[in-house]
């Protein structure tokens, strides 16, 4: 789940995209008024997986038509696209994955070869989450694809399944810390001597008189 610190990310990002839904007339300023508020009501709620302003537009106020939007990203910006349901993300381990940005920006990277990371998005092209993923593999090439939203969302709840079981298979392989050994009991020392007789002390003999010399 995405956390507190992404939530001015999550904002800009869905701005960003709404502006754009708007300009290729996809939905009107009303409707995105409206779903606007939907999504500030779901980040005061902290309900930040379904922060989302196409999950929104399509699933809870059903006007959206997605194969519209996919064919204008698709067109005008030269992606490809994919359906991540089934992908294997056999190089899980190797992509060190931020689920929490991942649910913020609405894009996973599934796979990677050498220096290249291959994308999956729902939300190009909006700027902020563009340039986040940009700043993170900065230095390497990525390469961007279009998804649908139940697509990648169906993909980040498979990856939140692998995670836990990579970590629960981790901890169970961990060894058990050693038990601490029993104290032993404490001795007095002894005297190497037999311990003495306890008797009553005796008083010494009187001797009798010497007998008086008679002349």
């Amino acid at each position: 789940m995405p956390t507190s610190e992404f939530k001015p990310l999550i904002l800009r990002s869905n701005r960003f995209l709404g502006t754009i839904l708007v300009e290729k007339k996809l939905v009107t300023v009303e409707q995105l008024e409206e779903a606007n508020e939907k999504l500030l009501g779901h980040i005061q709620n902290n309900d930040l997986r379904r922060a989302n302003i196409l999950h929104i537009l399509l699933f809870e106020m059903q006007i959206l038509n997605e194969d519209l939007y996919l064919e204008s990203v698709v067109e005008q910006h030269g992606l490809g696209l994919i359906d991540l349901h089934g992908c294997a993300f056999r190089k899980f381990s190797d992509l060190k994955l931020d689920l929490a940005a991942c649910w913020a920006t609405w894009t996973v990277p599934f796979d990677v070869a050498d220096d290249f990371y291959l994308l999956a998005t729902a939300f190009y092209p909006s700027q902020p989450a563009v340039k986040f993923w940009q700043e993170k593999y900065a230095g390497s090439n990525l390469l961007w694809y279009a998804t649908s939203v139940r697509s990648l969302q169906a993909a980040l709840e498979r990856l939140e399944q692998m995670r836990a079981a990579s970590d629960k298979a981790l901890a169970a392989a961990k060894p058990a810390p050693a038990a601490a050994p029993a104290p032993k009991p404490s001795r007095g020392s002894k005297s190497p001597l037999p311990p003495a007789k306890s008797g009553g002390s005796r008083p010494p003999m009187k001797v009798p008189p010497s007998p008086a010399k008679t002349g």
